[in-house]
């Protein structure tokens, strides 16, 4: 066994406390980035073929 597995129990309000503390991060830049990155999946199908 590689090592010893914590489990942590909170109570709601504790929680909430934490979460207060450390908010939840959203990168935007990324998201944005894998939005534009999947923008035209439905037009793969309509591609030019290869010569």
């Amino acid at each position: 066994m590689i090592g010893k597995v914590t489990e942590w129990k909170m109570t709601p309000e504790e929680l909430e406390a934490y979460r207060k503390k450390y908010p939840p991060k959203t990168d935007q830049k990324n998201l944005k980035k894998k939005a534009e990155a999947f923008s035209n999946i439905h037009t793969y199908g309509s591609r030019s073929k290869k010569k």
